[in-house]
């Protein structure tokens, strides 16, 4: 049983009312009533006036005096003027990184090698030598295109990394994970020289000469974390829990988290466990990882009565990405093709031997598929593993392509007729849209980040934010996916308008598609009798405001309890 240590909204009030001489049987702290709200269900019908709480779940919907005749001790919350939602479900997101951010150096919008010293001279002044220095954020796809007098690969070399740092290991992550920067130091400690030979699936870019640049790509960065220390348990348990307490203050109260590791497993379970999970996370394993992999399909999906811990899926990283010219097209980059090394992280026969598993033990797939190559492989082998067999069609699969970034023409049609979820980032077409259309081409680029198209053809879509890297937050996300156009406005009209959505698609892309593509609809998602009492109280309405990014988060529960600082409850 989840030990809660959080109590409801409104317990304080509920006591004080027993304490004042209020008859016990007339108080039942357990109940609320919430009332005055704009209430957003994402159910057909009506806006309710209240909503009725009972035990952490949602039991009616109506008027606030019918509610109040079936349950007349039921804690009154009163929210005029504000808007109430069902919390956002991140479909997509990387909680353990948001979480560890914090003990890196942040490189968001760095655009030089000058500018990342600089950003580690100011937030790590007190650096020892021999102190291993880690930072994130740096933009692939605005370094790939480098063109000074030592760029190699479209990559600047880390020559004055090493220069401003001789003594200090330095291991820098791209925004979007798909390459690293590192000084000399810390290519001594990794043990990766001149001679080193690239690994399966990476790249060690090197100079005309021979000699290692320090940018790695791919599946070459495992050659350097591999040297950095390891998180311990209680710092691991530690990040999630600040990940997932940001979150909640952004109005997300249930996360799908992409590519769990074993540590990550242990430690989200040992929270969940503890009853220390201020939001509900949904576990998608890594499919990378044979032995982790192993371990699962003989033991099973995870399944909490609660919907705290779910583990059922499995998170494959195939190609890579448009930024870092290493996602898998079918014709040559557009611009610089001599520069992109297109690579398969895993092979297409482990993925379908994955699939197969998968379909035989009940886990979801979810696929990382970003060129159009990539997009069209995954749907090839997802035709094969989900075509009728002698056991009859395939169950509700609702197996999943993460990004769908560059599709081929017929790719609609096909994951449509599979019943294929699209897993799409619309921060990702905004923060690429410098340099997108630069990789692909103007023909190309009408089947980039194309969610009305997809929506148009049928094909399920759920919208995320990859985070960290781009902006997450909710409102931000609802903007770029409604406007096309970046947080400042630009470009005006918007990049490719036309394949931007409706609000109302959008939020449900957030909210209850998000749910239903984590088998969690009849639990999540929407507000409607039966359901956890998991919703956002937000300063404005998101379908009619003017200004989306303005919307503010008031404050967030689960499961009836309000979330504040980090899991904490407040009335």
């Amino acid at each position: 049983m989840r030990q809660m240590r959080w109590q409801p909204v409104g317990f304080a009030v509920a006591m004080g009312m027993m304490l004042g001489g209020c008859a016990a049987d007339a108080v039942i702290p357990d109940a609320q009533l919430i009332t005055g709200a704009t209430f957003i269900t994402m159910e057909d019908g009506p806006a309710p006036g209240a909503m009725l709480i009972e035990d952490g779940k949602i039991t009616a919907l109506g008027t606030e005096d019918a509610l109040r005749v079936r349950n007349p001790g039921a804690v009154l919350s009163d929210f005029s003027g504000r808007t109430i939602m069902p919390g956002i479900v991140d479909s997509h997101a990387h909680v353990r990184e948001l979480g560890l951010d914090a003990l890196k150096v942040d490189l968001v919008g760095a655009r030089s090698v000058e500018a990342i010293i600089a950003r580690i001279r100011q937030q790590r002044p007190d650096a020892q030598p021999g102190d291993w220095i880690i930072g994130q954020g740096w933009d692939e796809g605005a370094f790939a295109s480098y063109d000074g007098t030592d760029a190699v690969g479209g990559y600047p070399t880390t020559r004055d990394l090493s220069e401003a740092y001789p003594d200090n290991p330095i291991a820098l992550e791209s925004l979007h994970g798909f390459a690293a920067m590192a000084n000399d130091a810390a290519l001594m400690r990794a043990g990766i020289t001149d001679t080193t030979p690239d690994p399966e699936g990476g790249t060690i870019l090197r100079s005309p000469s021979g000699h290692a640049t320090g940018v790695l790509l791919t599946l070459a960065q495992n050659l350097l974390f591999d040297a950095v220390p390891d998180p311990s348990p209680d710092q691991l348990e530690a990040a999630i829990i600040a990940g997932l307490g940001r979150l909640a203050e952004a109005g997300v109260t249930s996360v799908h988290e992409a590519g769990m590791q074993t540590g990550d497993v242990a430690a989200f379970q040992a929270l969940a466990e503890a009853g220390r999970l201020p939001i509900r996370v949904f576990g998608m394993l890594n499919g990378n990882d044979a032995a982790l992999m192993e371990d699962w399909f003989a033991s099973g999906r995870q399944d909490d009565p609660d919907d705290w811990l779910d583990i059922g899926a499995i998170k494959v990283f195939y190609d890579g990405s448009l930024g870092s010219r290493t996602a898998i097209l079918h014709a040559p980059y557009t611009d610089r093709p001599e520069a992109a090394r297109p690579t398969a992280r895993i092979s297409l026969p482990q993925v379908e031997r994955l699939a197969e598993r998968a379909r035989q033990t009940g886990f979801q797939m979810a696929v990382h598929a970003i060129g159009d190559a990539a997009n069209d492989h995954i749907l090839t082998s997802f035709e094969r593993r989900l075509a009728p067999d002698a056991n009859g069609p395939v169950p509700d699969h609702r197996w999943r392509i993460e990004h769908a970034q560059l599709v081929r023409p017929d790719f609609a049609q096909r994951a449509s007729a599979l019943r294929l979820i699209a897993s799409m980032q619309p921060s990702h077409a905004m923060g690429d849209s410098d340099w997108a259309e630069d990789r692909v081409g103007s023909r190309r680029i009408r089947r980039a980040y194309a969610w009305r198209m997809l929506q148009d053809a049928g094909v399920p879509i759920i919208f995320n934010s990859d985070l960290p890297g781009e902006p997450w937050e909710p409102m931000q996300t609802l903007h770029f996916a409604t406007t096309r156009t970046k947080r400042d406005g630009t470009p005006e009209g918007g990049w490719y308008p036309a394949q931007a959505v409706d609000r109302e698609t959008a939020l449900r892309a957030m909210t209850i598609d998000g749910a239903h593509a984590a088998f969690q609809d009849q639990a999540l998602g929407s507000l409607a009798p039966g359901k956890w009492a998991d919703f956002v109280v937000l300063s404005d309405n998101p379908l009619t405001a003017s200004d989306i990014q303005a919307i503010t988060v008031e404050a967030t529960y689960v499961a009836g309890t309000r979330m504040t600082d980090q899991g904490a409850s407040s009335p």
